[in-house]
């Protein structure tokens, strides 16, 4: 029998960080006299750091390299998380459910690995995470496929019988490129994004929860 697993993004979609990246950036800014645009911000939502600074960069003509810029983001943004950092809605909920179906499970994220560990520290389902796929461990970043693919090699798991996901547009095409079911859980910073091409969106992960027989069924019945 051919095993299920559960890959989850991090950023946005297992924790709220997304308004601390917004604040890092913004203070990152702050420095060369720039404003944080919300849209600018909304668009690298889902990307690497270096991909992000790279379009901050670009956005704002900042006369500085990518990974000065984002070094500096990072110090900041590793300064705000000292303080904690809140798990978004249902979180756990879907933690124990996946915890009573047996189900493997690990972490695909655009963010360094490093930064995942901490954050799964911090919250504590560090043990309990069985993989953790950082966007510095790949040559591509979301939307390509190559960090759901290493994900699904980790789990030992074809990814055809994973179910991904996502909070960001990047990711659910990352994930549906590399064959996964996705399911998409907009935040406030997401919620106006193209989901278009998922299987299923829902509020939030208390939902996710709630019908994760129904979901793990479809994906068997693939």
């Amino acid at each position: 029998m051919i095993e299920i697993a559960i890959v989850l993004d991090m950023d946005g979609l297992m924790v709220d960080t997304e308004p601390l990246s917004r604040r890092a950036w913004a203070q990152v800014l702050a420095t060369y006299g720039h404003d944080l645009d919300d849209a600018v911000y909304n668009s690298i939502i889902g990307y690497r750091f270096d991909e992000s600074a790279n379009m901050i960069i670009e956005t704002y003509d900042l006369p500085v390299k990518m990974d000065t810029l984002a070094r500096q983001k990072a110090d900041i943004l590793a300064k705000i998380r000292a303080s904690g950092v809140p798990v978004m809605p249902g979180l756990f909920d879907l933690h124990a459910a996946i915890n009573q179906r047996a189900l493997p499970w690990g972490v695909a994220t655009s963010s360094p690995r490093h930064h995942a560990q901490e954050i799964l520290q911090q919250i504590g389902l560090e043990d309990s995470c069985q993989i953790i796929v950082g966007g510095d461990e790949v040559s591509r970043g979301k939307p390509a496929p190559d960090i759901y693919l290493l994900a699904a090699e980790r789990l030992g798991v074809p990814s055809s019988r994973c179910l991904a996901l996502e909070d960001s547009a990047p990711g659910c095409r990352s994930a549906l490129a590399a064959g996964m079911m996705v399911v998409a859980i907009p935040n406030g910073d997401t919620k106006e994004a193209d989901f278009s091409a998922v299987d299923h969106i829902y509020p939030s992960l208390h939902n996710v929860a709630d019908e994760l027989d129904a979901l793990l069924a479809e994906l068997t019945s693939r």
